[in-house]
Parts: structure tokens; C-alpha cells; sequence
């Protein structure tokens, strides 16, 4: 508590919101996703966001802009690097990476990053291609489903 008060009295704060219900203003009803993400992606999250209370509509079909913001999605590619090697030189367990980022604009105008919004896991290799590729998909799977989490975290809580 008084650490939090030593940190109020000099001026520091959390960037993010506070009480406007997370980074889309209160006043919103309809976004539209645009972006990068596949689709089984940008499903996921108008499913999320349609239970948070907000009209999913296309771009195009915008007649009132002053109650509609812009979700972009951007997601890099996939990272699938070797992280470990055996004694003779073999890679043994690789390092997937998951990762983008979401950007609020509003008549116009950015009013809101998330920055970075990455998800990593590692990926052993043992057995054959088939088993290898399997771990792979599933890992892909799950590391989307964390970043799909983390995002909509992001977003509820406006940081």
C-alpha cells in the first residue's frame, strides 16, 4: 500500500484506460476486424467480442462512423527456430513463435496499440516426419488459442 501511495505521489501511473472498460471507448457498439489473421482466427475473437457487447459489421458497410472503431489485426509470420542440438549436431527440440499485434483506430486515428502479443513453446523431435508434424500442428493449435487470450486480455483491459 504505501509503496503504491510513493508511486501515486511522484506521478507515475499504468498506461492503459482505467475507467473506460479497456481500450475501446465506452461509447463503440460496432467494430470491424481488419487485418492479416485467418479466418479461423478472426472468428475466434468476433466471437469474443460479440459476447463483450459489440456489433461485428464490415468495413464497408459503415454508416455512423462516430460509434465504430477499427480492430486491425496484424500477425507475423511463424517463427520455427532449432534451440537445441544433440552431440552430433542434430536439432532435438525447436522453438515456435506466435506472435502479433492489434491496433484500435477510430475516425481515423490510432487511439490504442497492444504492442507486441507473442506465445512461444517448444517443439521436441522424436520419431518420424508424421509425429514431428503432428507436434507441430498441435502446438500451433495451442499457441494460438493463448494468443487469441492474451489479445482479448489486452482489449478488455485497455494495456
Amino acid at each position: 500500500m504505501i509503496a503504491t501511495l510513493a508511486l501515486a505521489g511522484c506521478g507515475y501511473h499504468l498506461v492503459g484506460h482505467g475507467d473506460t472498460g479497456g481500450a475501446i471507448p465506452t461509447d463503440v457498439n460496432a467494430i470491424s476486424l481488419v487485418g492479416n489473421a485467418e479466418t479461423a482466427l478472426s472468428s475466434q475473437l468476433e466471437q469474443r467480442l460479440q459476447s463483450d457487447r459489440y456489433s461485428i459489421i464490415d468495413a464497408e458497410e459503415i454508416d455512423d462512423d462516430s460509434h465504430h472503431a477499427m480492430l486491425h489485426i496484424s500477425i507475423s509470420p511463424l517463427t520455427f527456430v532449432p534451440s537445441a542440438y544433440d552431440a552430433t549436431g542434430v536439432a532435438t527440440q525447436y522453438v515456435m513463435i506466435f506472435s502479433g499485434s492489434l491496433m484500435l483506430e477510430r475516425q481515423g486515428k490510432t487511439i490504442w496499440q497492444s504492442g507486441p502479443v507473442q506465445r512461444r513453446g517448444d517443439v521436441y523431435v522424436a520419431g518420424g516426419p508424421t509425429s514431428i508434424e503432428a507436434s507441430r500442428e498441435r502446438l500451433l493449435t495451442d499457441l494460438k488459442k493463448q494468443w487469441l487470450s492474451d489479445a482479448v486480455g489486452r482489449i478488455r483491459s485497455g494495456f
